[in-house]
């Protein structure tokens, strides 16, 4: 929501911190699992608190907000806190959960170990305190009574943790050289523009440059491409999908759906050309598995 990076960190995170981990990259060696991708941890905002709050509000710690770190790497969608009411926080809270499902299908989709924070796969709060470490009560505890929006984001959690599971091109042993391995005609791994083209050299040092598509070869893996479609601008985007290797690519989870089982869509409505246009909502994700 504020002027960031360009796009060279983000691809690099996704596709399994090379720079970090890439060192013995052979059999025996480290790869991509090495690096474990958190979004939370025990201390520090809760996933929900990350989209909540652009400050920590640790008062009740008794430290006069001292503790705690001041670097959360939060927004908080033009409100600090609960909105106030009308239409106004209708759109807040709308853009808040999509926010959750980005950072969530985000971790999911990168190469690595994902790791979750409890309550992060429903939005558990605590209030903006990012040190509850002295609080045993409703400030730390973890409410298992969920709000009919919670249902629907672990819904979201769930689902995107068995896509995972079940295509082996969600979790890539072995980083990316981006050449075709032997016998495929795609690259492992490469990436697109607005446009479904390769990227240019200039859009990667332009933080201005807010859609990118990740595109990963199941040939190696025996399963399915995937292709990773992300608008990162604050209105919605006409996107020309990547071809691939000229096969129809199937819809699986879009991040402006509340809950990946209630879309409205049949089946052919999921299904699109290679090539072809899409239209991304505003600040969303989509991912995309070849038929």
């Amino acid at each position: 929501g504020r002027p960031g990076h360009d796009l060279r960190d983000l691809a690099t995170r996704l596709s399994g911190s090379g720079d970090l981990f890439g060192h013995g990259d052979v059999p025996g060696g480290r790869g991509p699992l090495a690096s474990v991708n958190f979004l939370t941890s025990h201390d520090g905002f809760t996933l929900a608190d990350l989209t909540t709050y652009n400050h920590k509000h640790n008062g009740a710690n008794l430290e006069d907000n001292r503790d705690g770190s001041n670097d959360n790497r939060s927004w908080n969608h033009g409100v600090e806190g609960a909105p106030p009411a009308g239409t106004e926080q209708a759109e807040v809270l709308l853009r808040r959960r999509r926010s959750m499902r980005n950072l969530l299908g985000t971790m999911l989709v990168s190469a690595g170990t994902p790791m979750f924070t409890a309550g992060d796969e429903f939005g558990r709060s605590q209030g903006g305190n990012n040190n509850a470490y002295c609080q045993d009560n409703e400030i730390s505890w973890v409410d298992w009574d969920l709000a009919a929006w919670q249902e629907d984001l672990q819904a979201t959690s769930a689902y995107l943790v068995s896509l995972r599971g079940e295509h082996a091109v969600l979790r890539p042993q072995r980083l990316a050289s981006g050449a075709a391995p032997a016998g495929d005609v795609l690259p492992d791994l490469s990436w697109g523009d607005v446009d479904g083209g390769p990227i240019p050299v200039s859009a990667w040092h332009d933080p201005a440059t807010r859609v990118l598509q990740m595109l990963r070869s199941g040939y190696r893996l025996g399963g399915r491409d995937l292709l990773v479609v992300f608008n990162g601008s604050i209105t919605q985007r006409d996107v020309r999908l990547c071809t691939g290797r000229g096969r129809p690519w199937e819809l699986v989870w879009d991040s402006a759906w509340n809950d990946p089982g209630d879309h409205g869509l049949d089946r052919t409505e999921l299904v699109h050309a290679p090539g072809g246009a899409q239209t991304l909502a505003a600040l969303s994700m989509r991912i995309y598995l070849t038929l």
